[in-house]
């Protein structure tokens, strides 16, 4: 009989084969740890061992960055694939604030102080906290065909 780590290797080569064979894109995939007494089990129809090895399978995207604070807390991103095709299109502040909300990264408090046609064609929206000690406020980048978010940035960081 092959040992059990042999064969969950084997299982995960296997994942990443089938993967690339059906799919496109460049792959990677990591096991997802199993005890071993949960990852083999008899199969008494087959009357064989049979492997169950769980699997994450990552597939190459695009660059995509991430904006983390001094604690390692995520503050903003930018993600280059949604330049593609930005051409400008006007958006209402009730359109891009839903947009902009999307991204899971508006404080609250944050307010619309201003919107206007950024480089390259987007829609930049600058958003603030009222207060003499508010947190540094957030740019936000909308690609407006695509309606989709290109970057949240706090306001002292310059977009790369």
């Amino acid at each position: 009989m092959v040992d059990l780590d042999t064969l969950q290797k084997k299982a995960l080569e296997d994942c990443l084969a089938f993967a690339e064979q059906h799919l496109s894109g460049e792959f990677r995939a990591e096991p997802v740890l199993v005890a071993p007494e949960d990852a083999l089990s008899w199969d008494s129809v087959e009357l064989r061992y049979v492997v169950d090895q769980t699997a994450i399978l990552y597939r190459r995207y695009s660059q995509f960055e991430v904006v983390l604070d001094a604690d390692d807390r995520v503050v903003g991103y930018v993600d280059h694939d949604k330049w593609e095709k930005c051409r400008w299109e006007p958006l209402s502040d009730g359109e891009a604030l839903t947009i902009a909300r999307s991204s899971g990264l508006l404080r609250l408090g944050l307010r619309l102080v201003e919107s206007r046609k950024g480089e390259g064609d987007c829609l930049e929206l600058r958003f603030e906290e009222p207060g003499p000690n508010a947190a540094p406020g957030l740019t936000v980048r909308i690609n407006p065909v695509r309606r989709a978010v290109i970057s949240v940035l706090p306001a002292d960081v310059e977009a790369p």
